[in-house]
């Protein structure tokens, strides 16, 4: 499955990072469709759009997408997640904008650094005529063990592994800037022999 084949969620997917594109602020494309545009099987198609910033950066953006919104973004605190949250619509896709993402699960405690960080480590890809960046999978391996999705991130471990080199400095230094438990350590391990 590719992008090519979901027309209607490559057209919003295009409109949307037009849109965005014109923030003067940095943002990435996360999510499902982030994981199928790195080549990550996946056991369904997407159905909604994820974009993460940093929260400094969530009010341009919202701006950006103002016409479409559902809602105004607002502190989110939802189980093992907090995020300023708001929803937006592209030709009936649904579209999150997530700032300041934080997880917090069975004692780990994973942030989501867009400017510092992940944006610097993003893979660019061309969607029709725009170019939009994609949180690293090193960031989506963490995340999906972080919430416990075995299928994301068995599939996830698995495109890494194909060029493992690329990823492994990003996934350090993820790791040292936060706090993750000896399990899903043990975790990582497991699925790409790093050391716990």
């Amino acid at each position: 499955m590719t992008l090519n084949d979901l027309p209607e969620l490559e057209e919003a997917l295009a409109t949307a990072i037009h849109k965005l594109n014109q923030a003067p602020v940095v943002w990435l494309l996360g999510g499902s469709c982030c994981l199928l545009l790195q080549g990550v099987e996946l056991g369904k198609p997407p159905r909604d759009i994820d974009i993460y910033a940093d929260a400094a950066g969530i009010q341009p953006l919202h701006e950006t997408l103002a016409l479409q919104a559902v809602d105004a973004p607002r502190l989110d605190q939802e189980g093992i997640y907090s995020s300023i949250l708001s929803h937006y619509e592209i030709e009936k896709v649904p579209i999150e904008l997530v700032g300041g993402f934080e997880v917090n699960s069975e004692g780990s405690s994973y942030r989501v650094e867009i400017d510092q960080l992940l944006y610097p480590a993003a893979p660019a890809r061309h969607i029709r005529d725009v170019t939009v960046r994609l949180m690293p999978l090193s960031h989506e391996l963490v995340f999906n063990v972080l919430r416990n999705r075995q299928d994301r991130y068995d599939a996830i471990a698995e495109a890494m592994l194909r060029d493992m080199n690329q990823h492994l400095p990003l996934l350090q230094e993820l790791l040292s800037r936060n706090r993750l438990n000896e399990e899903h350590r043990m975790v990582l391990k497991r699925l790409i022999g790093l050391q716990p």
